[in-house]
């Protein structure tokens, strides 16, 4: 029945595309989740083509896909990897996603510094009474080794430390744990939070997680990633994607570039 009424979706998009344009643009998006999302709303708002995506692969495959042909544009919401350039592909800057971290809605805990969070995650902090919460054991969570997540937050709080954490996949299921566990801690990305059930953003070293906070320090670049020259439907794209139009809609749920 899903397949179903996904086919027929895709059909009612497809029609409607042909019947503005005369005939039907598809572009074909893999990588990160957190792009996808962005994705998602522009097959609803920018009306000149339709975009399929594939985010399995996550970042690293985003980085990946457009040299192999498995892609014509891959999503990286991550540093770049060197490189690219040399390998005959463009990256452009699109905006920037914040990576949360999660806690229980009835953890009494609002902030934590980025020390305190390394304490966490290596496992020298053990129970939530030791940060000022309540007592019970910490249950330390995190996304797969290879996610942008897990790279940046293994990168600015690790400091280049492994994590000491269950990894779960795909992401919104720590969210489902974490909201059914009151010693839960997990790692995410801030657009998932835009309905949060039993769950809360802790702020790191006091910052809140926004659209329009730059100081939050967890923040993380996102990229579409081309091969050059490409295909003048993807081109056009990626100029919407950063024309004050496409910004507009990608504010939704990131911090924009305008």
């Amino acid at each position: 029945m899903y397949r179903m009424i996904v086919a027929i979706s895709l059909v009612l998009v497809l029609t409607g595309l042909a019947g503005s344009a005369g005939s039907v643009s598809i572009i074909r998006y893999q990588g990160s989740p957190a792009i996808a999302k962005f994705i998602e709303v522009a097959n609803v708002a920018y009306g000149k083509a339709y975009l399929t995506s594939n985010v399995l692969t996550k970042s690293k495959g985003g980085e990946e896909c457009v040299f192999n042909g498995g892609c014509d544009i891959g999503g990286v919401a991550n540093e770049l990897k060197p490189g690219i350039s040399e390998k005959g592909g463009k990256a452009v800057l699109i905006g920037k996603d914040g990576v949360v971290v999660i806690i229980h809605k009835d953890n009494p805990v609002e902030t934590l510094s980025l020390e305190q969070l390394r304490a966490v995650y290596s496992g020298k902090v053990k129970n939530w009474k030791e940060l000022g919460g309540f007592d019970e054991p910490i249950q330390p969570l995190a996304t797969a080794p290879f996610s942008a997540t897990h790279e940046l937050f293994k990168r600015i709080v690790m400091e280049n430390s492994d994590l000491n954490a269950k990894v779960m996949e795909p992401d919104p299921t720590i969210l489902l744990y974490v909201a059914r566990s009151r010693g839960a801690i997990g790692l995410t990305s801030f657009f998932l939070l835009d309905k949060p059930q039993g769950v809360k953003a802790v702020k790191p070293d006091g910052k809140e997680a926004s659209v329009s906070n730059a100081a939050y320090p967890l923040l993380r670049p996102l990229y579409l990633i081309t091969k050059e020259p490409p295909r003048e439907d993807v081109k056009q794209f990626i100029d919407w994607a950063v024309s004050e139009e496409g910004q507009s809609y990608l504010k939704c749920c990131f911090h924009g570039i305008k």
